[in-house]
């Protein structure tokens, strides 16, 4: 029997790499000959043998291209439904073909509700890259703290007023022009998101913003000296399946080797605990249920990770282990601290689920 790895080329000018990141994580397990499968055209893979293929991460932007082929043999596990798309998702034809492969290991709470609403039986597996220990652990952490995706907006909560938001920023700016410029610098040449496509003048704003917020809880030290990277890719620069897994594994390797990451992307920090390598992750709100977010998509997730929260315009800390830590209030360069470990029961069970399917 035939091996597939399952992948999400997309079809939009930028793509975001977390897609592939969950990739690599079942390449680890895979033979080299696997085949790639495209999951947004599963219905439509033909061949004369069966092909294994593990269903993890997010589904799906066309939910009518669902059931799967029936030459696919899933292995259902870090499975995400987005309750945007629930409705027109779970078709009798689709809830009858979850049921024929269940229990179904749902990738967080949110999505084993929406299963067991349906009556299928589910449980929850976490998601397949805290497992990506087994192939890329680092032996040992540089001194590179790289900040993926941070999330901030431009000056306070949603609901503030406009002009409040950018006071705030223009008051920043004027403070500390030269940190604001520095930080300019390294978003304009690293950092698509959101920071793209947008004027200089609101793009500084937007960067004094930044500055605001995460000079509350971080030293300048850490932040004029950070790498700043986004998940968001341009398609152009990795037009096929192999370059994009290529990106990815260098993504992992040199998450890996750096002293701590910050982030609010779920497939940076998980990949982050798979790999042993510190991670803080900053929560907002905003980040659940607007667009193809969805609310719940965290949930049982954020339980592994050591928090921080964006919060009126500023960062705080909601972490009691990394409260201990801090020198003066503040994040520095210096701090050394260990990832909860709770994930791993979870990376385990995983790694031996899919070894299982395998093999049999």
């Amino acid at each position: 029997m035939k091996t597939g790895i399952l992948v999400c080329k997309g079809t939009g000018k930028v793509k975001n790499i977390g897609d592939y990141l969950q990739s690599v994580a079942q390449e680890q397990f895979l033979p080299k000959n696997s085949e790639s499968i495209e999951r947004e055209s599963l219905n439509s893979v033909e061949g004369n043998e069966f092909i294994k293929l593990i269903m993890n991460g997010w589904f799906m932007h066309h939910p009518e291209n669902f059931p799967p082929s029936e030459i696919i043999q899933p292995l259902f596990l870090s499975f995400h439904i987005t309750p945007k798309i629930a409705d027109t998702f779970f078709s009798e034809k689709t809830i009858a073909y979850l049921k024929k492969y269940e229990p179904i290991g749902a990738r967080d709470l949110g999505t084993l509700k929406l299963l067991e609403s349906k009556g299928i039986k589910s449980w929850f597996s976490g998601c397949l890259t805290l497992t990506l220990g087994k192939k890329y652990k680092a032996s040992k952490h540089g001194d590179e703290i790289i900040f993926v995706d941070p999330y901030f907006e431009l000056g306070g909560d949603n609901e503030a007023k406009k002009w409040v938001k950018l006071v705030k920023a223009l008051l920043m700016f004027v403070k500390s022009p030269f940190k604001v410029l520095n930080l300019y610098k390294k978003f304009e040449s690293d950092f698509i998101s959101p920071v793209s496509k947008i004027s200089k003048k609101k793009k500084l704003l937007l960067v004094a913003s930044f500055y605001n917020a995460y000079s509350n809880i971080f030293s300048d030290d850490v932040l004029l000296n950070a790498s700043y990277i986004s998940h968001k890719i341009s398609q152009a620069d990795f037009p096929t399946n192999e370059e994009k897994m290529e990106y990815a594994r260098l993504l992992i390797k040199r998450y890996s080797q750096a002293k701590y990451v910050v982030t609010s992307r779920i497939h940076c920090a998980l990949p982050c605990l798979g790999i042993e390598t510190p991670v803080l992750f900053v929560n907002s709100e905003a980040l659940q249920g607007s667009g193809v977010r969805s609310s719940g998509r965290f949930e049982g997730l954020l339980d592994l990770l050591h928090q921080l929260n964006f919060t009126s315009g500023k960062i705080v800390v909601n972490s009691p282990e990394i409260t201990k830590k801090l020198s003066e209030g503040k994040i520095s360069r210096n701090l050394s601290f260990e990832n909860r470990q709770d994930y791993k029961k979870l990376a385990d069970d995983l790694s031996c689920r899919v070894t299982s399917f395998l093999e049999n």
